[in-house]
Formats: C-alpha cells, structure tokens, sequence
C-alpha cells in the first residue's frame, strides 16, 4: 500500500497568487497589520510560520500570535469562501487525469501534505474542480509552523483513522517546491518534484528528488514513479 502525499499550490492547483490576497485580509482582519507581505517568499513555507515570521517582526509576543490564530483561520477562510473561485484557480496540468487513474486502484491512499490551514483546503480544491473528499487524510499548515514536520504528522493520521501502516519508504510526497523535498527526506519518505510552481527542473534537480517531471500529464510515467519498488 502506497500513502501520497500531494502538496496543493503549485502541484494541484494554479492560484494566481489569490491566496496571498486571501492571507493579507485575514492578517489585517486579525492583527489590524499585514506586516512585510509582499518582500516574504510563500514557497514551501505554512500558513501558520507565515503568520508567526510576519506577526513577530510588527513585535506581536509569540504567546498573543499563538492566542490569535484560531481567529485568524476563522477569517482566512471567510476571505476564501469570496476569493477562491473558478476565475482565479484552475488544476495543474494532467492532474485531474492523475487523480482519477489513482481512484481506480485499491493500493494507494491519496491523501495531502499542504502548507495551507485546514479550513481552506476545500475551498481551493473544489475551485479547481477537485473533490476534496477524494484525499482520505492530511497534514495541514494549521498543524505546525515547520513543513518538516508535517510529514510525521499525516503518516500517524493515515496509520490511526484507517487502520493502516506505512513503511516511510512506501510514503511518496508530490510537491513542486524544494521544501517538499526537504519534507519527504526529514521524514525518511520519497518525493517526486513536479516543475509547475515558481522552481524550474534543474533547481529541483538539484534538489535530489527520486523522480522529476516537467508536469503531470504523462498519467502512466507519473504512476510507474509513484508504485515504484525500492529495496528494504
């Protein structure tokens, strides 16, 4: 049994950066600042270490950051529910094609290891025409400020919500960022790097991923890549 872990923005999803309109509202709506939004790279980071690097620079105490977040997610997802629409998100390409190749078979758990809070995962997906309800688990960028982290964190809700256990090396993160890579080796996982987000395929090549393609759209070398066999 294979766990995959796609990442969202970047991997599943095009966003035309409406995400980081959705992000400023939110901080604004929260903490009356958006901070240095515009000079912080998004990529490969949480939501939740997004908040915290930007709200500790305005000099917001750690523990009122902490205090604040359940307030901030509550207003991150009213600004998705107006901003993520069809006419700003659309699927990467061969995605949709991908995931209905993997709904067909028994031996894989589609599941999600994303940077965005929890609360706007569907709103995203279902914009792109992606059912949400297709990704059985996942680890959100509401559960840690550290991406690294998550990795351990979806694999203990897979192995507890189905009953099922995951060898690391039979966990194949999707993501297209060198910070996913970064994940899936922290976690003693595979990846496989995708090239369209904001990295071109020699930065990722350089990265070391176990497979690299331009997009998804070659469906049967993307499912080779992920079902294939390495040694114990």
């Amino acid at each position: 049994m294979r766990l995959v872990l796609f990442d969202i923005d970047g991997t599943l999803i095009h966003s035309n950066r409406i995400g980081r309109s959705a992000l400023g509202r939110a901080l604004h709506d929260t903490f009356g600042v958006s901070g240095a939004f515009d000079t912080i790279s998004f990529n490969g980071m949480t939501d939740r270490g997004l908040v915290r690097a930007l709200m500790l620079a305005e000099g917001w105490p750690e523990a009122d950051i902490q205090a604040r977040l359940p307030h901030f997610y509550e207003r991150m997802a009213a600004a998705g529910r107006e901003l993520f629409t069809a006419e700003h998100i659309r699927p990467c390409p061969g995605v949709l094609p991908l995931l209905a190749a993997l709904a067909r078979r028994d031996d894989v758990v589609p599941a999600l290891l994303t940077g965005n809070i929890r609360h706007t995962v569907p709103l995203k997906l279902a914009a792109a025409g992606i059912d949400p309800a297709q990704f059985r688990v996942g680890a959100f960028g509401s559960d840690s400020a550290l991406r690294d982290e998550l990795f351990a964190i979806a694999l203990a809700r897979a192995e507890t919500q189905l009953g099922l256990r995951f060898a690391p090396r039979d966990v194949m993160i999707v993501g297209d960022t060198p910070g996913d890579i970064g994940c899936a080796r922290a976690g003693g996982g595979r990846v496989i790097a995708v090239a369209t987000g904001p990295y071109s395929a020699d930065v990722l090549r350089d990265c070391r991923p176990d497979h690299l393609f331009v997009d998804l759209t070659a469906t049967e070398a993307v499912l080779q890549a992920l079902f294939d066999r390495v040694s114990t």
